[in-house]
């Protein structure tokens, strides 16, 4: 058997950073990891390091996690090959534009200036083969891109110098609670044991959860993306829709990356299978952005899982009727740019200390996910 004073399930970004963070504390971490560091949501997404449109309650968040990814290779030995571009969120009609009008004013209202309205002329400025139909947008100038692979393979190697051991091919089969803190099983037959136990499980966060009798409404998606041959240099920002799905940018080797959260089929034995008329439509999408893109050829497409909740914001704490159970998990697509923040900002809870940011509006028991009219798990003074 196994000890250690955190155990962590889930070798994504968020389980490798948080890992991290507790080895560099001197703590003793043992990291689960069903199939490979980094496989599924964390290495295989649209690598977007974005504080644009964030919700406000992720927005102290987003900006320093932003400072953190500026320094990366100060911080992790690595940069990640992260890149400044600016990421724009475009508006093709007069409703999208009065929607960012009003955002705008929200973030600054706030005290926040990493948004900025532009109107169609500085758009086309800045994107000239956006097509002719679209008349502004909104843009965080400092947002860019990082390489998926490359991010977790860097903090990987961070984590292993910092002493934590990483169990890959190790699938969880069943948790218990007792009086020195929990006991994982696994498949493998290896028992592992751990004061501390913080589910990092991704699009399986719900059925860690379970394992102890805790509830998380949230959905596994297979979530798809693809990417094309080289082309000429035609664009810098990173551009993505406000009504239609897209995240899209052209990286430096001239190849161009289409997401846009279109969904892919989940297999019976958790693997995923690309959904054509989905990407069909991505397709479409991007040539009514961006008619330079009919002449593009597609090499590659592919998919990744991911957990959704309904009210798309993450649930970062403690269980609500287990202690010393904690979650960081439900990123609903946007937790790649959040990962190094919220690794220390768990780090720091773990450690029975105050997070330096209020984790409150992602609270696990929080009434966005369990209305009071439901019989939702209740937790002493958890919203009553």
């Amino acid at each position: 058997m196994s000890r250690a004073d955190v155990l962590i399930i889930g070798g994504g970004l968020m389980g490798l950073a948080t890992a991290m963070e507790l080895g560099r504390a001197g703590k003793k971490v043992i990291l689960l990891e069903k199939d490979t560091v980094g496989r599924h949501a964390s290495g295989v997404n649209a690598g977007g390091v974005r504080r644009l449109n964030r919700h406000v309650a992720e927005i102290p968040m987003t900006l320093e996690s932003q400072e953190m990814w500026a320094n990366m290779e100060k911080y992790i030995g690595c940069d990640c090959t992260f890149t400044t571009t600016g990421q724009i969120l475009a508006a093709n009609c007069d409703e999208e534009m009065e929607l960012l009008t009003k955002r705008e004013k929200t973030t600054t209202d706030l005290g926040y200036n990493h948004e900025e309205l532009i109107d169609g002329k500085e758009l086309r400025k800045l994107v000239p083969a956006i097509a002719d139909d679209f008349i502004g947008g909104l843009i965080s100038r400092k947002d860019g891109h990082a390489l998926p692979y490359q991010a977790c393979r860097a903090y990987q190697q961070s984590a292993l110098k910092a002493g934590v051991t990483i169990e890959e091919h190790t699938k969880v089969l069943g948790i218990s609670q007792n009086g020195s803190g929990f006991t994982v099983t696994t498949a493998s037959g290896k028992v592992y044991e751990g004061e501390l136990l913080l589910n990092c499980a991704g699009a399986w966060g719900a059925k860690v959860a379970a394992m102890l009798g805790e509830s998380i409404p949230m959905e596994p998606v297979a979530l798809s993306m693809m990417v094309t041959a080289r082309m000429p240099k035609f664009i810098t920002p990173v551009v993505s829709g406000y009504f239609r799905p897209l995240s899209f940018k052209q990286m430096t080797n001239g190849t161009v990356v289409v997401g846009g959260a279109r969904r892919a089929f989940i297999t019976d034995d958790e693997q995923t299978r690309i959904n054509t008329e989905q990407m069909h439509g991505s397709a479409q999408t991007v040539v009514d952005f961006f008619p330079i893109m009919k002449e593009a050829s597609i090499v590659r497409w592919w998919a990744g899982f991911e957990g959704m909740i309904s009210d798309k914001l993450p649930i970062i704490g403690e269980a609500a009727n287990t202690p010393g159970f904690f979650h960081t998990c439900g990123f609903s697509t946007h937790g790649f740019q959040l990962a190094p923040i919220v690794g220390k900002l768990m780090a720091e809870k773990l450690q029975g200390k105050t997070p330096h940011l209020s984790l409150e509006a992602f609270r696990a028991d929080r009434e966005t996910l369990f209305p009071k009219d439901t019989d939702a798990p209740k937790k002493k003074g958890a919203w009553q």
